[in-house]
């Protein structure tokens, strides 16, 4: 319709309605091209928010999950001291029989570091790295991820050397698959484990393995608390980006 009027007032030398017609095109491609560029800036508005509501979701399962590994580690620290206590003495005292054998049995249980990478995967299989516009957030994910790898980097070497450490006690000691022992952060745990502590206490190769084991373990410790202080300062980063740009509140509560 408006190309027919405009080539009418061509034919006619009409200037006048030639300039309206052409203004009202002009400005109709230009209200179509302001439409679109809006649209497309809420949905990129609208994919960054959903984005950083399932960042902040892994991060509070990843500091659940690195708390726990770090009490777990503890524990481990715990038991390995009441071992090598126990055999310093060459006797068990009463009442440290359970956390003797929990201490036995999960020598060297070490996870990697924790980190529930969820989303992160997907913005780097979508070539999205840029969804994230604050650059505060994006530098401290990048950092946080950067430490993580680093961590991690030693954990293949660390599991081979405290493999190595677990054949040279295992020997000594039978595992017992129709008891279960006490252990806050394995439920069921079967495996009780008998010994002989005059055995043990007489072999020097067996309580250095469990002092290396202890030392390993001690490293783990110091190396992954850092990842979770990490989480800890990354994640209210977001929460309070979500907050301040979208009034979206998310909790800061860890996953159980």
């Amino acid at each position: 319709m408006i190309l027919r009027r405009l080539t009418t007032a061509l034919r006619k030398q009409d200037w006048v309605t030639v300039v309206i017609e052409t203004l009202i095109v002009v400005f109709g491609v230009f209200i179509g091209l302001q439409v679109n560029n809006w649209n497309e800036a809420r949905a990129e508005r609208s994919a960054e928010r959903g984005t950083l509501i399932r960042l902040h979701e892994d991060f509070r399962e990843s500091i659940a999950g690195q708390s726990r590994d770090i009490h777990f580690l503890e524990q481990q620290l715990a038991d390995q001291a009441l071992i090598l206590k126990s055999l310093d003495a060459c006797a068990v005292a009463p009442g440290d029989d359970a956390a003797f054998q929990r201490g036995i049995a999960t020598i060297g249980w070490i996870n990697p570091p924790r980190l529930y990478r969820r989303t992160i995967d997907e913005i780097t299989a979508s070539g999205r790295t840029d969804i994230i516009s604050s650059s505060e957030i994006a530098e401290e994910l990048a950092r946080t991820i950067a430490l993580v790898e680093w961590r991690a980097s030693w954990f293949d070497h660390t599991m081979t050397v405290v493999e190595s450490y677990r054949q040279i006690i295992e020997p000594s000691i039978r595992y017992r698959m129709d008891r279960t022992i006490q252990n806050p952060f394995v439920p069921d745990h079967r495996g009780g484990v008998d010994y002989d502590i005059e055995t043990l206490c007489t072999d020097a190769g067996i309580t250095n393995a469990i002092s290396a084991v202890s030392y390993t373990t001690s490293e783990r410790l110091e190396a992954y608390r850092p990842i979770l202080d990490a989480y800890a300062a990354f994640s209210p980063l977001v929460a309070a980006e979500l907050d301040t740009r979208w009034g979206v509140k998310v909790s800061e509560e860890a996953s159980p």
